[in-house]
């Protein structure tokens, strides 16, 4: 396996990539991992017991995958706290089917935590830079583009949708961008938190509520709101 090798001197990083029915975008993702210049990392992929080929598609990179499983789970942050359990590295990222490393985005000079370059791929094609943002408004950057420390913190599974905001501040500060990264994370977004904004947003001021109070809460409420209205009218909001 690739942390069997003599990579004493360099960080371990596990990805962990989550996979349900995904049969069109998982070798992709895949791929972009095993791609990476950077070799000592440890790969697991988690499928929810696919009934498509993407169990097909995980077979067939066996030998290049550390761990993986397919079974029924109770939904996507049940999937990556399995994968949390397993992780033997120093850190610690997400990269679900869909997503992708585009270049070398993984190197010698990591320090984690850190936050990586992002793009972000919308259903129509468009793909445009994420930008980083205030993280006590929600989420700075895209989850996939977040290197953690491996702490074995576990996402609360009340929140459905918005978990990995909790995850991220439960984590603390992250005060590195890996400005060296020769690439960036293609977030591919289509996922649920794209189709249930309104659930998203009722979670994201909980959690906002919950960890920096009453009034910051009310100031992403109202940012929601102006986002919404911007929509309306046509004009973008990134």
């Amino acid at each position: 396996k690739f942390h069997e090798k003599n990579y004493s001197k360099k960080p371990l990083v596990t990805i962990i990539t989550v996979v349900y029915n995904d049969e069109k975008c998982l070798e992709g993702t895949i791929l972009s991992v095993l791609n990476q210049s950077y070799k000592n990392f440890e790969y697991i992929v988690i499928d929810g017991g696919s009934t498509d080929k993407s169990l097909n598609i995980i077979k067939k990179y066996n030998d290049f995958i550390n761990y993986w499983v397919s079974e029924k789970d109770f939904g996507i942050y049940h999937a990556m706290n399995k994968g949390c359990k397993l992780a033997l590295g120093d850190g610690l990222i997400f990269l679900n089917s869909g997503d992708k490393f585009v270049g070398n985005v993984l190197n010698e000079k990591l320090q984690f935590p850190c936050l990586l370059p992002c793009k972000v791929k919308e259903k129509n094609g468009e793909i445009w830079d994420k930008k980083i943002s205030n993280i006590r408004y929600g989420m700075p950057t895209s989850h996939q583009a977040m290197i953690f420390n491996n702490k074995k913190i576990l996402y609360n599974l009340s929140y459905k949708i918005s978990s990995d905001y909790d995850f991220f501040i439960r984590h603390g500060s992250f005060v590195n961008f890996n400005s060296s990264s020769k690439g960036y994370v293609l977030y591919n977004n289509t996922g649920v938190s794209k189709t249930k904004k309104w659930q998203r947003d009722f979670e994201t001021i909980v959690i906002i509520y919950k960890h920096f109070g009453l009034l910051t809460s009310f100031i992403f409420l109202t940012k929601q709101i102006i986002k919404m209205i911007y929509k309306m009218i046509g004009i973008k909001w990134h």
